[in-house]
């Protein structure tokens, strides 16, 4: 089916200036076939929405998550970073089933398809669950199993994990990509990385790593191995690959040198899960200058609680005009272009931006809310007084899985009961 949906504004993300007042964008086949003013496109449709005060824009991209802890939402809240994950995450997910990674996922799209975003990356572990979860909600999934070379001696998980990957390459109508998730250096070491390095490069494998996250992991892996994450990272071959680095808060000049000539892929920013475990603020002057692409991401909602990414754009701003005490240098335009066109590079993919023969990836905002009125700035509205509650459209490859602020793919609300029922056995009075 042809559709057509006339809004009041559509924010192309072409660039800055573009921006286009009583505008339609017209889709078939997962595909955008024209945008522009509302009488550019002559051809007859089946299906026309007209939202006169909607503003259309590119769908949001998350570039870093575990999907299924929204299971975790709250979990030990507060906590020093190690503390939380050792003594609190870890035993928790010890006790996951694959059930319960499948609705927790599931719940995770739901959020993310009402908050805005149309495909996120994922490490985790049962991924089959996870890649199940995400084919049925209709979402984009960049999907890989999270490896913990401590824990996998002879590399049977990694095996696996590239077996995911021949399982799941080209299904659920090429919305998910499989990728090879090692966890981070501080729990795989310089032979295990080298392994997944050799075997992404075989299997034409994206890699999706935590790298330079806290001060506490450059310090034990300087005193393990005498280097930084991003040296062991070249060192050991994943930067053959293209490379999704989650956080890369703490990097040296001789890191970002390292990335400017070696990286394909990027830099993930996880700005609120960095601030709330307090792990700091990304150099991103820095790895601009360097010329190291930069996208966002949430983490998982048991560190971030939200995986709104209007709120990360927000925060990304803030902490970077805190960061660099200067207002100008990073604007509502970088947060936007960062949560669509930036992560859509990382990933590999062609998204993030409205223009004939791209992707159907959009959504549409309802600018009637009075927090959004006037639109003398829409980009600056966007990112610095939209949530993702003002989300009412989601359009991913061309179906609408969101109409109304009701999602059409599947059942939410069993979703919410399962997720409630199942979190009790998982933890206990003490972990909360």
């Amino acid at each position: 089916m042809r559709y057509r949906l006339e809004a009041g504004t559509m924010v192309t993300m072409e660039n800055a200036e573009t921006i286009i007042r009583r505008g339609q964008i017209t889709w078939d086949n997962g595909r955008i076939v024209s945008i522009g003013e509302e009488d550019s496109d002559v051809e007859p449709v089946d299906q026309v929405i007209r939202i006169p005060e909607g503003i259309v824009m590119p769908g949001l991209y998350n570039g870093h998550n575990h999907a299924a802890m929204t299971l975790f939402r709250g979990l030990a809240d507060d906590s020093p970073f190690f503390e939380w994950l050792e003594q609190h995450i870890w035993p928790a997910e010890a006790r996951l089933t694959r059930d319960d990674i499948y609705w927790g996922t599931l719940l995770a799209t739901a959020e993310m398809i009402r908050s805005g975003t149309v495909g996120f990356a994922d490490m985790y572990f049962e991924m089959d669950a996870v890649a199940e979860a995400v084919a049925v909600s209709g979402m984009r999934g960049w999907l890989s199993r999270g490896l913990v070379g401590d824990q996998d001696p002879d590399f049977q998980k990694l095996y696996e994990a590239a077996a995911f990957a021949a399982r799941w390459r080209h299904r659920a109508e090429g919305r998910i990509v499989p990728m090879l998730g090692p966890h981070a250096p501080y729990t795989c070491s310089p032979e295990y990385l080298a392994e997944v390095a050799r075997v992404a490069k075989k299997e034409n494998l994206a890699i999706h790593i935590h790298l330079a996250e806290s001060q506490d992991e450059i310090h034990t892996l300087k005193q393990r191995y005498g280097r930084s994450p991003i040296e062991l990272a070249r060192d050991t071959g994943l930067l053959q690959n293209r490379c999704l680095i989650a956080h890369g808060v703490h990097m040296s000049e001789d890191d970002m040198h390292i990335l400017a000539n070696h990286l394909s892929g990027g830099v993930v920013s996880c700005p609120i899960s960095n601030a709330k475990l307090g792990n700091g603020i990304l150099p991103y002057p820095a790895l601009l200058e360097h010329g190291i692409t930069v996208g966002l991401g949430t983490d998982g909602a048991g560190s971030t609680n939200t995986l709104d990414m209007f709120l990360e754009m927000k925060t990304m701003a803030w902490l970077q005009k805190v960061r660099n005490h200067e207002p100008h240098r990073f604007t509502a335009w970088d947060a936007l272009s960062l949560a669509t066109r930036g992560t859509s590079e990382i990933l590999g993919f062609e998204g993030g931006m409205l223009a004939p023969g791209q992707p159907a990836d959009f959504i549409v905002l309802d600018g009637a809310r009075t927090h959004l009125v006037p639109e003398l700035d829409v980009v600056a509205n966007i990112v610095y007084a939209a949530t993702g509650a003002d989300v009412t459209y989601s359009v991913i490859g061309g179906q609408i899985v969101m109409a109304e602020g009701i999602i059409t793919t599947f059942d939410e609300g069993q979703a919410r009961r399962e997720v409630r029922g199942r979190v009790r056995q998982l933890v206990d009075s003490k972990g909360r």
